[in-house]
């Protein structure tokens, strides 16, 4: 009665989405119940239901995480937020693996927590930002940091890297765009040290964590390329030159810290 209440309300808005739990460890057929149980109300009025599950386990590859990858036909999307309790390369590989998982059926992959934040429990600040900026490039659907002091909330650093974010994002087809999930693309490059996501010889995008250099193998991609690179701590772009596509860029970041750089085809 309690539920069929709230969704007198809920079913009326179109941007809630339905999660069953909060970092459970229970039994699978009480989160099935209640995404069926919505569901069911809403297709009684017209409406579709969006349903998840929250699992406990840091590790997405758990068996207990099985029961919302493996069941298109109970959940609509995934909830990934333990994979932010994952640091540097495992938390990349982890996402890309599940998200090879769902390919043949892909779903939204949803972060509404991120953890981290200096003094808290769940790794530290530049842990969080790093997380976020592998979720989007990743392919994630949503990410948003969790609230102080497990996360950063939105505090000064998350507001500019959200906004150096939406910079890139307005730049960058993001929704089209495909992580190089192995970084098979990217060469003389370290653990953690660069990331890719592109449109294949149209645009490139690059985020590096705490500067480096990666060389971004365009042979397959000739052509003349805008490059910029965005200064994301100051949430501004660099100016703008062009670069030749049909080999091997290298790329170097102006300096330390938080950069990413956008390539397009002219």
């Amino acid at each position: 009665a309690q539920i069929d209440k709230l969704l007198s309300y809920s079913l009326k808005r179109p941007n809630v989405l339905y999660c069953m739990d909060n970092e459970t460890g229970g039994s699978p057929k009480w989160g099935a119940y209640w995404s069926s149980h919505i569901k069911g109300k809403a297709a009684a009025v017209g409406v579709d239901a969006q349903t998840t599950e929250m699992w406990d386990a840091w590790d997405l590859a758990a068996p207990q995480h099985g029961a919302t990858f493996d069941h298109p036909e109970t959940y609509s999307f995934v909830d990934v937020s333990q994979n932010n309790h994952q640091k540097g390369q495992q938390h990349w590989d982890n996402a890309q693996r599940q998200r090879a998982r769902i390919a043949e059926r892909p779903r939204p992959l949803n972060n509404v927590k991120i953890y981290g934040a200096d003094g808290g429990r769940f790794g530290g600040t530049r842990d969080a930002l790093e997380r976020f900026w592998r979720n989007v490039l990743g392919g994630a659907a949503s990410s948003r940091f969790h609230r102080p002091d497990s996360g950063l909330g939105l505090g000064q650093e998350a507001q500019a890297h959200i906004k150096s974010m939406r910079l890139l994002t307005a730049d960058l087809d993001i929704f089209r765009a495909e992580p190089d999930a192995s970084s098979r693309l990217l060469s003389e490059r370290e653990e953690n040290e660069a990331y890719l996501t592109r449109i294949e010889g149209q645009q490139y995008a690059v985020y590096f964590p705490n500067g480096g250099s990666v060389r971004l193998d365009l042979t397959q991609a000739p052509g003349s390329y805008r490059q910029r690179w965005l200064d994301i701590e100051r949430s501004r772009w660099t100016g703008a030159t062009l670069v030749q596509g049909g080999g091997k860029l290298l790329l170097e970041p102006p300096g330390s810290g938080h950069w990413a750089v956008l390539l397009k085809l002219r």
